[in-house]
C-alpha cells in the first residue's frame, strides 16, 4: 500500500514535467483565418527620438504619434484576403529648439498653431481616404492600392513594417523553431524589411511570435538615401484568426538622405506599439 501511495506521489510530480513536455513539441500552423465583413481598429503608438545634421548643425528633434485605422475585411477567396483600410485619426507632438507642437486631427483648436496647421493640412489628405492590401492566407503581401492618397507613402510604410501583419511559414511548426522572410515596403521604393520570426510560446488561444529584423534601402519616392537598421520585438496573435492582438517593436535606423546635392544624416530611435481589436 505504501509503494503504491509513492507510486501516486511520484506520479503527480512527473505529469506536469510530461504534459509541458508535450505541449512544447506540438506542432501548430499558423495563417489567417478571417471572414468577409470582419472589421477591425488598430491603434499605433510610435515614439521616437530623430537626430540630424543640417547645415552642420546637429539637431535633435522628439516625435510622439498615436494614429487610429479602420481596416474592414473586404473579400476572402480560396488564396486571398482583400482588405480595404482607412487613417481615421492622427495626434502628433514634436519638440525641437525647446519648442513643441501638437496637432490632433480630432481637435481643430490645435490647428491655431500655425506650424501644427501646416501638419494638419498634410494629415487632412490621408485622413478617411480609403487605400487597399491584398495578402494571402499567410500573410505575405500582394497589391497595394493607394491611388485615393496623395504620393505620400508614410501609411504604406507603416503597414508592410512588419509591426502589424507576421509573415507564417508553410507547414506546422513547434514551439522554439524559427522562420525568415522579405517585406517591401511598397512598389515606389526598394525599402526591405527582413524579418527572422520565432514562436517563442503557445498557451491557450494565443501565440507569442518574436522579431528580430533588418531594415535597409537606397531609394523612397525617386530620393536617394542610404537606410540601415534593425527591429525587433514580439507579437501576440489571435491563434484561431491568425490577426494581431499587439506588438511592441524597437527600432533603431541610420539614413543618409541627399536631395539637391547635399546630405543629411540622420538617426531614428524608438518604439512602436500596436493593438488591434475586433469590431464585430
Amino acid at each position: 500500500m505504501k509503494n503504491l501511495k509513492l507510486q501516486f506521489i511520484v506520479l503527480a510530480f512527473l505529469l506536469p514535467g510530461f504534459l509541458l513536455t508535450i505541449q512544447a513539441q506540438k506542432s501548430v500552423e499558423l495563417k489567417y483565418n478571417v471572414s468577409s465583413g470582419d472589421q477591425y481598429q488598430y491603434t499605433i503608438d510610435i515614439d521616437q527620438d530623430i537626430v540630424f545634421e543640417a547645415n552642420g548643425q546637429q539637431m535633435a528633434l522628439d516625435q510622439v504619434m498615436t494614429m487610429k485605422l479602420l481596416m474592414n475585411v473586404k473579400e476572402v477567396t480560396s488564396d486571398s484576403i482583400h482588405l480595404e483600410n482607412q487613417l481615421k485619426s492622427v495626434k502628433m507632438t514634436q519638440g525641437i529648439f525647446g519648442m513643441t507642437i501638437t496637432y490632433d486631427s480630432e481637435d481643430p483648436a490645435t490647428t491655431q498653431n500655425p506650424m501644427a496647421a501646416k501638419v494638419g493640412e498634410e494629415f487632412a489628405k490621408l485622413i478617411d481616404k480609403m487605400f487597399y492590401m491584398t495578402m494571402d492566407h499567410k500573410g505575405n503581401m500582394g497589391n497595394m492600392d493607394l491611388s485615393n492618397l496623395t504620393d505620400n507613402d508614410d501609411i504604406a510604410n507603416n503597414m508592410n513594417s512588419g509591426a502589424q501583419f507576421a509573415a507564417y511559414p508553410d507547414g506546422k511548426i513547434s514551439v522554439g523553431e524559427s522562420w525568415e522572410k522579405d517585406i517591401y515596403a511598397s512598389d515606389k521604393s526598394n525599402m526591405k524589411f527582413h524579418a527572422k520570426y520565432t514562436l517563442l510560446k503557445v498557451s491557450g488561444k494565443q501565440a507569442t511570435i518574436g522579431i528580430d529584423g533588418t531594415i535597409s534601402g537606397n531609394t523612397v519616392e525617386n530620393m536617394d538615401l542610404k537606410m540601415n537598421g534593425t527591429q525587433k520585438g514580439e507579437m501576440l496573435i489571435d491563434m484561431k484568426t491568425g490577426w494581431l492582438i499587439e506588438s511592441n517593436i524597437s527600432q533603431d535606423i541610420e539614413l543618409d538622405i541627399e536631395q539637391n546635392g547635399q546630405k543629411f544624416p540622420a538617426t531614428i530611435s524608438g518604439t512602436i506599439v500596436t493593438k488591434s481589436s475586433k469590431m464585430n
